[in-house]
């Protein structure tokens, strides 16, 4: 596994990874609010599922993707959770200021080089060694032992 482009992959999709979240409890939220079962007559749980009828199999299947969505929510959720934590832990180390700071900027915010060089009052050849050297200590603190054995 290449740490360094997985690192990047989660900052590159970071803002993905938050629409997918707002759009995934959006449809949640239809569900639970508009596409529940109404009009059906009361579950009979002594049956097997798809023997009541297509009433009882529409109810199943609805509350099915309503726990996958919950799931998968909770999961990006606590992938964002961690993204910002690191991204915030790694800039607290002396000569590691701007890494955060340059990651955003690269790989979220999809700033050009010019402008975090003039931001930073940096050259543009010490941001790519900056940003190199900090979307390694990304990786190592996102993906642990693994990493760091690579690198």
């Amino acid at each position: 596994m290449n740490y360094i482009e997985e690192a990047e992959k989660y900052l590159r999709h970071y803002n993905d990874l938050y629409r997918s979240l707002r759009n995934m409890n959006k449809e949640r939220a239809r569900l639970i609010g508009h596409a529940g079962p109404k009009g059906y007559p009361t579950l009979d749980y002594t049956q097997p599922i798809g023997s009541g009828g297509s009433g009882q199999d529409d109810a199943y299947n609805i509350l099915f993707k309503i726990k996958t969505l919950t799931e998968n929510i909770k999961k990006t959720e606590q992938k964002l959770e961690e993204i910002e934590k690191v991204l915030s832990e790694i800039s607290r180390e002396p000569g590691s200021e701007l890494y955060g700071d340059i990651l955003k900027k690269w790989y979220i915010e999809k700033v050009s080089r010019e402008e975090i060089a003039l931001e930073s009052q940096y050259c543009e050849r010490n941001i790519y060694k900056l940003k190199n050297k900090a979307i390694r200590k990304f990786a190592i603190n996102l993906f642990g032992l693994d990493a760091v054995n690579i690198l």
